[in-house]
């Protein structure tokens, strides 16, 4: 029970309730209000209203409990634990947001209103997915069809939010189609971009000749390498490739650091989406570099 309290655990569900709120926020108070399309079960929830009159949180809430239970009792106990933070949180804060009428028209541009209601969304939406989390809702079904019928779950999502937004079409102005849209489109974007946020970099390949010189001033200077085995393609003869990884902030400093040494080296700068692993996401236990190769360790990190 200790384990569950430790400060990353609450650091990570304080930043999942934090982008469930952030969801709820730009839904309820940037897209509904100017009367865009919307997915997921908000979309659902914004049909309903239109021909009953029930508050979006509302629908939002029974029909994310009715999956939550489904999934639960077809996927297992595991399953609903993964989603059960955002099955109620979402529509908790989306209840909140609804009675905070003040709210709903802080811009008076409904493109503005599309391109904010997008950027936040796709903030929360990262916030949570890269820890694993959910909002719930139409995950559900996509799980579930992907473990009775072997579907693949993003195409499932995918389908059933274009259903969703097709529906949607008829009780809609054209305005609030095209709004939809972008608000789509913005979320998207800036949803991807969060879930890899400082967690990518830069692949660098080195070429030189001064291979072993190159290679010690990128150890000395805080950097891990790994020396791979080549061939020329015009001599076939054989030679020795730098690998190294570097953070946004940091490659300029790999490139520095060859060029002072080999001003003709020719090097590759590939970016990457993620890169994990010792010297990188965390520090080595022992960060001095030491010199005498006999007197290194393999920079494993140990508890």
């Amino acid at each position: 029970m200790r384990d569950l309290f430790t400060k990353k655990n609450v650091f990570e569900f304080a930043q999942m309730v934090a982008g469930n709120a952030i969801c709820a926020f730009s839904v309820t108070c940037f897209a509904l209000p100017y009367n865009m399309v919307v997915s997921g079960m908000s979309g659902v929830g914004r049909m309903v209203n239109i021909f009953t009159g029930a508050s979006v949180s509302l629908v939002v809430a029974v029909l994310n409990i009715a999956l939550f239970i489904t999934g639960a009792l077809i996927l297992g106990k595991r399953f609903a634990a993964t989603i059960a933070l955002g099955t109620f949180a979402f529509p908790f804060f989306m209840g909140i947001f609804e009675q905070m009428t003040s709210l709903h028209h802080l811009v008076n541009e409904p493109m503005l209103a599309a391109i904010c209601a997008g950027v936040l969304d796709g903030v929360g939406l990262g916030l949570v997915l890269r820890l694993g989390g959910s909002t719930g809702g139409i995950d559900v079904p996509a799980m579930i069809m992907n473990r009775k019928l072997g579907w693949k779950i993003p195409a499932v999502m995918a389908a059933i939010d274009i259903t969703i937004f097709i529906i949607q079409i008829p009780v809609t102005e054209t305005e609030g189609i095209i709004l939809g849209i972008l608000y789509a489109l913005v979320y998207s974007l800036v949803m991807d971009k969060m879930i890899v946020l400082e967690q990518g970099g830069y692949q660098i390949m080195i070429w030189t000749e001064k291979i072993h010189e190159v290679n010690e001033e990128l150890l000395k200077a805080g950097f891990g390498t790994s020396i791979i085995r080549g061939v020329g393609g015009y001599l076939r003869e054989d030679r020795d490739i730098i690998l190294c990884a570097a953070g946004s902030r940091n490659f300029n400093k790999v490139k520095r650091t060859v060029l002072a040494i080999d001003s003709v080296a020719f090097m590759t700068i590939t970016s990457v989406n993620e890169v994990n692993g010792n010297g990188f996401t965390y520090m080595l236990a022992d960060e001095d570099y030491v010199s005498a190769l006999e007197d290194r360790h393999d920079g494993r990190k140990y508890d």
